[in-house]
This record gives structure tokens, C-alpha cells and sequence, in this order.
């Protein structure tokens, strides 16, 4: 309801200008003095302070928007007050490298409400808070965007007014970014064995800052990290290096990337792989190793036994004896053979 002021003012305002103009005489010349129609004293209308929840949106969710409004004269009440969040935005980030992705202005939609505001009286400094529930488009550009929030209102003389106030709203995509099967060659004791990771950045959004990283025991990395830098959204990467086994049995590590969105909030995540040590060609043609001198001990005892099993081996000691008779029995034959042919010449002498 408007105060009893606004109907006095009005009052006053029409009596002293009854009869259309006033006319004085002075010094022979006419003078003509229009009755005001502007105020010397106009009221002005501002945002004073809004808020987000969440402080940073997210593209496919819903926001709340408050904002307060407050007339900052200290004397004149604002009627009719008419405000109207802009869907045409002010300003939009860059396009990105995805093509997918939009930036116009179809952003920002309100949820189950208008776009509007309706005010009958603000009092002299004096202020009311507005709340508006919105919906960001799925696919928006990440980044800062700027929408204008549009008012309209009047004096007590029926002076109309408007004003422009503008509202920034970060908005960033889901970061994601998968890790593919991590490769390794066979490990053995000694030897450098390569280990490969693909990694995908399968969010919408670009991030920055990459790194990659990897870590474990038992073993001597190279090349155990890589800085990627800007890691853009669709892209893939790979991260390799090469490891060097201390000893048999079982390895563990892990790969570990960190990275920054477009908001510049950090995000860590990691990937474990994990194999099967065996022993290297060298230790098994080799001794054992005094670990204090360097020096070989002895003969691998896989070998002795294998030097050993030759001879005691009964499969060894049949195939011989076989050997022997076949020998034997040729040897005979040939004997035999021998004497008959020698008797034959006997004969015939």
C-alpha cells in the first residue's frame, strides 16, 4: 500500500498548478512558469548484494538465485516496481573445442515461476530480497556468464524509470576422466619392463594443470612422471615408463593424476596395477651371490641337479645297453659271414 505522503504530495501538486499556469507582473515584463513535473529528488534503485547456492553451478542442475533489491533515497518512495531477469545474456565465455557445447541465450531458464517480479512500494531506504530457482542447459560452454537484471518502476508523480543491474554466474561441466587397462611386459629380476596406461577425458569439460605420476615398491621407476598441461574434453592420453624389478614375487603400484577443472577446483584420482616378478636368464645360468662381495658362491643348484640327473637317469642306461646289443649283433653277423665265405674258398681249392 503507497503512504499517506504520495496522495499529499499529489494533493499539493494539483492546487498549485489549478488553472494551468501562474502569471505574475513585474516591471511591465510577463513572466510564465511552468508547474514541475520532474523531481529534484529522484529515487534510484539498485542490487545491493546477491547470492548463488551452489556458489558455482553446475551445467544440467538447478540453482537458486537471491537477490535484494534497495531504493537508496532517503525521502521518495518507488511504485509499480517491475523487475525483469534478462534470458539474453549479457556476456558468455569463449566457445570451447568441443563443438558440442553451447553459450547463448537460452542458458538460464527459471523453474516453475516467470522471469518476472511485481513490487507495489518500496519505502525510502528500504529493500526486499527476491528468490528465483533455475535451470542450467546441459550442454552450456564452462566459464563465467553475466545476465542483466531489468527494472521498471515509478515516482509518487507517476515518473517512470529504468534501470540496469547486472548478475555474474559461474558455471563449470562435470569433470571425468577414465583410465584404460594398464599394459605391462613380462617382469623379470634386473630387467626394465615397460608399463602403459591410456587415460580419457570423457567429462565436457576442459582441464588444466594435468599430471601424471607413478609409484610403488620394489622396484626403480624412469620417467615416472609426465606433465600433460591442458588435457581438453573428448581427448586421450598415454603415460608410459619403464620399471626395473629388485627381486621375485609379487609387484604393486599405483598411477596417480591430478588435475585442475575450469572452476580451478583440484581433483586427484589413481590406478592400481600389479604383476609377477620372475627370476632373470642370468640367475638361472649364474650361482648364488655373495651380497656383500659381489662374487659368485657356487653353481646354481638347478644346475647341479640337472648336471646330476644325466647320469642317473635309468631311461640313459637303457637306450645304452640297447646301443651295446644292437653293436653285438651286427658285429656277429659280420663274423659269421666272414667265415662262411672263407670255407666256400676252401672248397673250391
Amino acid at each position: 500500500m503507497m503512504d499517506d505522503t504520495y496522495y499529499n504530495e499529489v494533493e499539493s501538486d494539483l492546487e498549485s498548478s489549478e488553472g494551468g499556469y501562474d502569471t505574475s507582473q513585474s516591471g511591465g515584463n510577463e513572466a510564465i512558469e511552468e508547474a514541475p513535473s520532474q523531481m529534484r529528488n529522484q529515487p534510484k534503485l539498485i542490487i545491493s548484494d546477491y547470492s548463488l547456492e551452489p556458489k558455482i553451478v553446475k551445467a544440467g542442475e538447478d540453482f537458486y538465485l537471491d537477490f535484494t533489491l534497495y531504493n537508496t533515497n532517503n525521502e521518495n518512495t518507488i511504485y509499480n516496481l517491475k523487475v525483469t531477469i534478462d534470458q539474453t545474456l549479457a556476456s558468455s565465455p569463449a566457445p570451447s573445442s568441443n563443438q558440442a557445447l553451447v553459450s547463448d541465450g537460452s542458458v538460464f531458464t527459471p523453474v516453475d515461476r516467470s522471469n518476472t517480479f511485481y513490487v507495489a512500494a518500496l519505502y525510502p531506504w528500504n529493500y526486499t530480497t527476491k528468490e528465483i530457482r533455475m535451470n542450467v542447459l546441459p550442454n552450456a560452454n564452462p566459464g563465467s556468464y553475466v545476465i542483466n537484471v531489468n527494472m521498471e518502476y515509478e515516482d509518487y508523480l507517476g515518473n517512470q524509470y529504468k534501470t540496469t543491474e547486472a548478475i555474474g554466474i559461474p558455471v563449470t561441466q562435470e569433470a571425468s576422466v577414465n583410465f584404460g587397462k594398464v599394459k605391462m611386459d613380462e617382469a623379470m629380476v634386473g630387467t626394465p619392463s615397460s608399463v602403459s596406461v591410456n587415460i580419457y577425458n570423457t567429462g565436457k569439460d576442459n582441464l588444466y594443470n594435468f599430471m601424471a605420476m607413478a609409484k610403488g615398491k620394489g622396484f626403480t621407476i624412469d620417467e615416472d612422471e609426465r606433465f600433460i598441461g591442458n588435457f581438453n574434453s573428448g581427448s586421450q592420453e598415454t603415460f608410459s615408463f619403464n620399471i626395473t624389478p629388485d627381486a621375485e614375487g609379487k609387484i604393486e603400484g599405483e598411477i596417480e593424476i591430478t588435475y585442475e577443472d575450469s572452476a580451478g577446483k583440484e581433483h586427484k584420482d589413481v590406478k592400481d596395477f600389479k604383476g609377477e616378478v620372475t627370476a632373470g636368464f642370468q640367475d638361472e645360468m649364474m650361482g648364488e651371490v655373495d651380497p656383500e662381495t659381489g662374487e659368485l658362491i657356487g653353481e646354481n643348484p638347478g644346475m647341479q641337479e640337472a648336471n646330476g640327473s644325466i647320469f642317473t637317469s635309468p631311461f640313459l642306461w637303457i637306450g645304452l645297453i640297447i646301443v651295446a646289443v644292437l653293436v653285438g649283433v651286427l658285429i656277429r653277423k659280420k663274423r659269421k659271414a666272414k667265415k662262411e665265405e672263407e670255407l666256400t674258398i676252401d672248397d673250391e681249392d
